[in-house]
């Protein structure tokens, strides 16, 4: 009935892998499973926010920016509640990690802006430092984490800690910057 061969090829290819199946006639059915090597390796900028490490995607990345001491204290302004810095004459809408996560956020004398790209809109997301980038392989989350908007996956770095792994759209729509979040909040 090819109930269970649909389960398997169904299985197998959430994890990146392909089932060929090839029929002969007086020859018999050959079955090729590709499975990867590892789930994903991806380069990845690794940051701070509140004593944690998170990784982000640098497909996503536009570019980095620090604002140091007076230029941080004046540089960000506020549109419609909105927090947005002024990058080569162009608003960029802000989103502060510690925010969208629900930590504390931490008074800092320098602003580390990530600029990111989510739906074909940048945005800056404000961490509390950038360490560097990595090659990591991607770990899919688990079942009581899946459901989670801000995450892709995880990682274990090399000191043997976990990094989460940031998902771009879904910290863009959680911050109201992406797509239907940002129309609506202009709308308010």
């Amino acid at each position: 009935r090819g109930v269970g061969m649909d389960v398997v090829k169904t299985n197998i290819e959430k994890i990146g892998g392909a089932v060929d199946v090839s029929t002969r006639v007086g020859d018999g059915t050959t079955l090729r499973i590709k499975i990867p090597l590892t789930l994903a390796i991806i380069p990845a900028l690794v940051v701070t926010c509140d004593g944690d490490r998170f990784a982000i995607p640098q497909v996503s990345l536009l570019e980095l920016v620090r604002l140091e001491s007076e230029d941080a204290k004046t540089g960000i302004e506020s549109i419609r509640g909105t927090p947005v810095y002024r990058l080569r004459g162009n608003l960029l809408p802000l989103v502060y990690l510690s925010h969208v996560l629900g930590l504390a956020p931490k008074e800092h004398d320098h602003v580390n802006i990530v600029v990111l790209q989510a739906d074909g809109r940048p945005f800056g997301l404000v961490v509390d430092s950038i360490n560097d980038t990595e090659e990591i392989v991607v770990k899919p989350l688990g079942k009581l984490l899946k459901g989670l908007p801000c995450y892709a996956g995880a990682t274990i770095m090399g000191d043997g800690k976990v990094a989460l792994i940031l998902d771009v759209m879904g910290i863009a729509q959680a911050g109201r910057v992406g797509g239907e979040g940002r129309d609506q909040k202009m709308a308010n």
